[in-house]
């Protein structure tokens, strides 16, 4: 299992809303499916997995701001 955190949405913002997730626990997903929809400061970016695999666990709900 390997663990994805919340890569560079440009611009060198430091930190981005979570808006929507488009999985769910349980959930196969592919290379660049999107994951979920995250604000920033200035624009709604979706966020596209890195890898193709399972998800087992989501951190953070719609309106947490993650670093």
């Amino acid at each position: 299992m390997s663990i994805f955190y919340l890569p560079d949405l440009g611009e060198g913002l430091p930190d981005a809303e979570i808006r929507e997730w488009y999985v769910k626990v349980g959930d196969e997903v592919k290379v660049d499916q999107p994951l979920a929809a995250m604000e920033t400061a200035k624009a709604v970016v979706d966020v596209p997995a890195p890898q193709s695999g399972k998800i087992h666990q989501l951190h953070g709900e719609p309106g947490d701001v993650i670093k």
